[in-house]
């Protein structure tokens, strides 16, 4: 303890006795009303940009898209490839159409080779978007960018062999007949 009865290792007890003593002297800090009235002064000279209605401009405080807001970490962290790839997953009936995104769907991206793995409903849709591949091609890369698919492996539909069992008919074996 000291002679003013605080005890030096009690941080709450200074805090207290210097504002104890603040209080008993104000001080008028006059550099603050200085720059109040300067600001003011320089808000009607028109120094500060204003609306077309004459109010101050505050487009500066008005909140940013998300979008704006992370693309630069993205960047930044070298995800843009990643982002890219979740953007085509993700919104794969915008870009190809509401009609061809219901008969197909991305399934897989390999990023070594850059093929885009793609699964059809049918055989006739696999064949359909074998023919436009390239206007696929050209859509996906003025949406997301290029180099990031070079090629789409287009699959057939997944068909389930016929069940082995001692209660099967030997028949035609396995063949596509989707429609």
């Amino acid at each position: 303890m000291n002679d003013s009865g605080l005890n030096p290792n009690d941080p709450i007890a200074q805090a207290l006795a210097h504002l104890r003593k603040a209080g008993a002297n104000p001080v008028v800090n006059s550099v603050s009303k200085g720059a109040s009235e300067k600001k003011r002064q320089s808000y009607r000279k028109g120094k500060i940009s204003t609306r077309l209605d004459g109010r101050a401009d505050r487009s500066y405080r008005q909140p940013k898209r998300f979008g704006s807001l992370i693309m630069p970490e993205i960047n930044r962290k070298g995800w843009s490839q990643q982002y890219a790839v979740g953007m085509i997953m993700n919104s794969w009936e915008e870009l190809v159409g509401e009609t061809i995104g219901s008969k197909t769907r991305p399934i897989k991206y390999d990023a070594e080779t850059k093929q885009l793995h793609i699964q059809c409903d049918s055989t006739p849709w696999a064949t359909q978007l074998r023919l436009i591949q390239t206007k696929v091609l050209q859509t996906i890369t003025r949406r997301v960018g290029p180099d990031i698919v070079a090629e789409l492996k287009i699959l057939n539909p997944e068909f389930k062999r016929p069940g082995r069992g001692k209660f099967r008919v030997p028949g035609r074996g396995p063949r596509d007949d989707f429609g």
